[in-house]
């Protein structure tokens, strides 16, 4: 097994083919580690890397200040994951070190990654063991009852298990929506239930939504959802689950097909809370023989909706806190942390990034003639524009009164130029009606692009800061 740990800038600073059996090694900042690193955010011992007793090759976050990222998924600190080898793990977010293993010949491995579900699989297999080494020292008249215990004994472990792992999740998932599939997906898991769908209320609409669903046809989810409507606005509206057997619940509308019609045996659905408020349902159920929703269902999923409740408000709070609220952009703040973050990956993979700064003509005498109502309402129109202009991994931000930042990551200044020359078209075509009058807009950009001399993000803000005062000197609705 090769280490190779390299910086932002690609210098070396370890490599080497170690052994990782038994011990393994320890990489920090200590003098007692196995491989010393003198680096910004590395920690006295930062990880451990090694194979367990099963031959998987595992990574242990020994209390790191942030948490190890490897191939995109956060490991706590003190959390023990199994990892691949060829992994990508990031042990600093602040200089971007990276570490890369390379499988050799004799390198055990596995096929997957076993970040999710890491308790749930590992805990079950646990028990299993232990009743079969059990099984082996006791006679045969009492397989029956030790099959009976274990059976239960596995549920419960399950069940424990999975609140874990969702606990886990909340922490390292970075990803809402796959934060949400996840949760679903342990639901399934624990309570038998064949299919899922979590729905969110949308105040501006007045209706339910569907923000993650897991093993619905296309065919079946405007059909079955629909039959089960009536259940779902009860569970929203009341703040109570619905649990048991379909025959139990029969549409009061005696016209209208239930969801026994559709061949949906049992359903389990939950409402989820934000403090006193419920925001939407968690929403269970199967096409398969045999009452699988239980008592136990219902504390089992009340605990899901709760972590999933966790998430939708912390994403909610995350969004608060790096939104404008006027443009509904990103605000500085997140921009200047993206930067830091995309500037050092262009680095570290030699990738071009470029910047775009704009600052609207003569904002100031909007709102002196017109007022800050209309002013904010010019705001809004030009951050929809800018919006409607960036792909999937650019960034748009309002960056002070009346300037807006775009961050175009993998983009040399030819495609900046581009893009600069598509938003000054775009911002020509933006009218803002005033009572009888149209406020057109107009605006100064100024275009940064990484190079030689910029070797750190402040350093491209500064050139686009530049660019843009040049932008204005001319007289403004120019590129420089």
């Amino acid at each position: 097994m090769k280490i190779l740990i390299t910086d932002k800038n690609g210098q070396i600073l370890y490599e080497g083919s170690p052994s990782l059996h038994g011990d393994g090694v320890v990489i920090g900042s200590g003098n007692d580690c196995d491989i010393q690193l003198n680096k910004m955010g590395i920690s006295r011992r930062q990880i451990q890397l090694r194979y367990n007793s099963e031959g998987y090759l595992t990574l242990q976050d020994l209390q790191s200040p942030y948490g190890t990222i490897v191939n995109g998924n956060k490991i706590q600190p003190g959390f023990v994951s199994t990892i691949n080898p060829g992994c990508f793990i990031e042990l600093s977010d602040d200089v971007f070190d990276s570490l890369q293993l390379e499988g050799n010949e004799n390198s055990i491995s596995q096929d997957n990654e076993r970040f999710f579900p890491f308790f749930l699989n590992s805990n079950e297999s646990f028990v299993r063991k232990s009743f079969a080494t059990i099984r082996s020292k006791i006679p045969r008249q009492y397989y029956p009852a030790l099959s009976a215990t274990e059976g239960e004994m596995v549920t419960r472990i399950k069940e424990l298990s999975a609140v874990l792992e969702v606990s886990y999740a909340l922490n390292s998932i970075a990803s809402f929506p796959r934060l949400l599939d996840f949760t679903l997906e342990m639901a399934i898991n624990v309570t038998g239930g064949e299919r899922a769908v979590m729905m969110l209320y949308n105040e501006d609409l007045g209706r339910l939504e569907t923000v993650a669903m897991i093993n619905f046809a296309n065919s079946e989810i405007s059909e079955d959802m629909q039959v089960c409507s009536f259940l779902v606005s009860k569970c929203f509206d009341t703040g109570e689950s619905i649990i048991g057997p379909s025959h139990n619940f029969r549409n009061p509308n005696s016209k209208l097909k239930s969801p026994e019609d559709v061949g949906i045996l049992s359903v389990a659905i939950v409402p989820l809370k934000e403090l006193s408020s419920n925001i939407g349902v968690l929403y269970i159920d199967t096409k398969h023989s045999g009452n699988i929703m239980t008592s136990r269902t219902d504390q089992m999923l009340k605990i899901f909706a709760a972590q999933a409740s966790v998430a939708i408000n912390r994403t909610k709070m995350y969004h608060s806190a790096t939104t404008d609220p006027i443009t509904g952009v990103a605000n500085e703040n997140l921009f200047m942390q993206r930067l830091a973050e995309e500037f050092c990956r262009s680095q570290r993979y030699r990738k071009d990034i470029s910047m775009i700064l704009m600052d609207l003509d003569h904002f100031s005498v909007i709102n002196e003639t017109y007022g800050e109502i209309i002013g904010n309402r010019v705001l809004k129109e030009v951050g929809k524009m800018f919006r409607s202009a960036t792909r999937i991994h650019d960034l748009v931000a309002r960056f002070g009164a009346d300037s807006f930042a775009m961050l175009l990551p993998e983009t040399p200044f030819s495609g900046a130029l581009v893009a600069a020359n598509k938003l000054k078209a775009s911002l020509s075509q933006t009218k803002v009606r005033a009572g009888n009058q149209t406020i057109m807009v107009t605006g100064s950009f100024g275009i940064s692009s990484s190079s030689v001399a910029t070797t750190k993000p402040g350093d491209l803000l500064k050139l686009a800061e530049k660019s843009l005062k040049l932008a204005r000197k001319r007289g403004g609705n120019q590129i420089a």
